[in-house]
């Protein structure tokens, strides 16, 4: 047989297998068009199993460090005029659900329920050998406090009250309970630049979120590397005790059917939205464990950074097996890698082996996002870029966390929005960063897991899980 058959066969099937390709990349960017068409492929490629492929790219296009030409210009999206109130329609709280107990501080358990679920764990704990971390930049600025005009400062207190009740149980004694209650600022004190000259609004914080006339969130921009100015991040920050956390669901992480939170925020629970942001790493970069509406998804590993929510809808960051345990407290919690700070300082240095995301020679510059619990008490989403592991660390210390962990890294996976018409069912968001992607994405349906933050006063009972 001549060898002519042998090429026109083998020919077809490189254009059939081109063509198959081809079209399934095209269906997976026509269902999500309102992300880059980059990532889009990315996340395609990394769902046909090409996740090393994919790995290898991303550490050669993001290999070039930051300039240290300092930028002009902030990412924060900003409002128009900051002192009119955002979102103050009142809501009379019809069928809902009590506040969230303002009972105990971040980083504390309470148990809700008597009915405890037993969360999977398994593996081995991470190993940490702690070494000293090198800074990015040495230290040249110190915190002072400025106010907005229009805005006022608020500091941290601690105030515990004591409450005696004489019991019939058992005649001549007492029952006495005691109850502390910690205050956390009404706003973040304001950070002062750490490039100079600053630039205007540069690590002040501004309301961009109110309900009721009360501010909720709050967020600002800042350059926090002085020897690397190009560098910009963006923070929002909110009080745990005001707040009710939910973790959503989204159709590739974790992935699966029957989830009551699935891939948006819709329903009854809508009315009720304040703001979304994202959540973690894929699974298969093995980020830790990942449990949520009584379902073991990823089994828990200890020693793990965790974002932990509670049953009445209170969140925090901590160490799971440190000062997180199953303890029957928690019912939702989403791993993401061990500490990036710890007790206030840099300790990503102290696990090597961790893939921080293709980072383990601290060589890999993106834009990434991170949460902690600040050491002021109040919880913090910070959206940083383009950095490495080491600069992500050293800026969540400079801007004063306690505990922090990586989450969502490329692209614009890191997220961060608040959202219009609070008390309607129709809201439209708007992202914080001029960075960030699909303001919508929280609404219309997301492929990834993420964080949702809802008014306890006005949510309905069973809106969310």
């Amino acid at each position: 047989m001549s060898r002519l058959p042998y090429k026109r066969i083998i020919a077809g099937i490189v254009v059939a297998a081109v063509l198959s390709v081809g079209f399934s990349a095209t269906r997976y960017v026509l269902a999500h068009p309102n992300e880059p068409l980059q990532q889009n492929i990315a996340s395609w490629a990394r769902n046909k199993g090409l996740g090393a492929i994919v790995d290898k790219l991303e550490v050669w296009m993001h290999s070039t460090p930051p300039a240290a030409a300092p930028a002009d210009t902030l990412a924060l999206v900003a409002e128009p005029d900051d002192t009119t109130p955002l979102d103050t329609l009142p809501i009379a709280p019809v069928d809902t659900e009590p506040a969230p107990s303002t009972s105990a501080a971040p980083g504390t358990t309470v148990k809700q329920s008597p009915t405890k679920t037993t969360i999977g764990s398994g593996g081995k704990a991470i190993v940490k050998r702690p070494r000293v971390a090198s800074a990015s930049c040495p230290s040249v600025a110190t915190t002072t406090t400025s106010t907005v005009p229009g805005e006022t400062t608020s500091t941290s207190t601690t105030t515990t009250t004591t409450t005696t009740t004489t019991s019939s149980t058992m005649p001549g004694e007492t029952t006495t309970t005691t109850t502390t209650t910690t205050t956390l600022p009404a706003r973040p004190t304001d950070i002062a630049p750490f490039v100079e000259p600053g630039i205007k609004g540069e690590g002040e914080w501004r309301a961009i979120a109110r309900v009721r006339t009360k501010p909720m969130i709050y967020a600002t921009s800042i350059r926090p590397l002085w020897c690397f100015g190009s560098v910009v991040a963006t923070m929002a920050t909110y009080d745990p005790n005001l707040m009710r956390a939910a973790l959503f669901n989204g159709n590739e992480v974790p992935g699966g059917k029957g989830w009551r939170n699935g891939t948006k925020v819709r329903g009854a629970a809508l009315p009720s939205l304040i703001a979304s942001f994202n959540g973690g790493f894929r699974f298969e970069h093995e980020p830790g464990g990942y449990f949520t509406e009584g379902r073991t998804v990823q089994k828990l590993k200890k020693g793990y950074a965790t974002f932990a929510i509670r049953k009445d809808g209170y969140s925090t960051v901590g160490v799971w097996g440190e000062d997180l345990h199953d303890d029957g407290t928690w019912v939702s919690l989403r791993q993401n890698l061990p500490p990036l700070v710890d007790q206030g300082k840099s300790s990503y240095a102290s696990y090597d082996k961790v893939d921080w995301g293709q980072d383990f020679g601290n060589k890999v510059y993106n834009f990434r996002s991170s949460v902690c619990v600040r050491t002021d008490g109040l919880m913090m989403f910070v959206a940083v870029g383009k950095v490495n592991i080491g600069m992500l660390a050293d800026t969540l210390v400079a801007l004063g966390c306690q505990t922090a962990m990586e989450l969502d890294i490329n692209g614009t996976w890191p997220f961060f929005a608040t959202y219009k018409g609070f008390g309607k069912s129709d809201r439209t968001g708007k992202t914080i960063d001029t960075r960030m992607g699909d303001a919508q994405r929280h609404l219309n349906g997301s492929t990834k897991d993420f964080i949702a933050l809802f008014d306890p006063e006005t949510l309905k009972p069973g809106a969310v899980r």
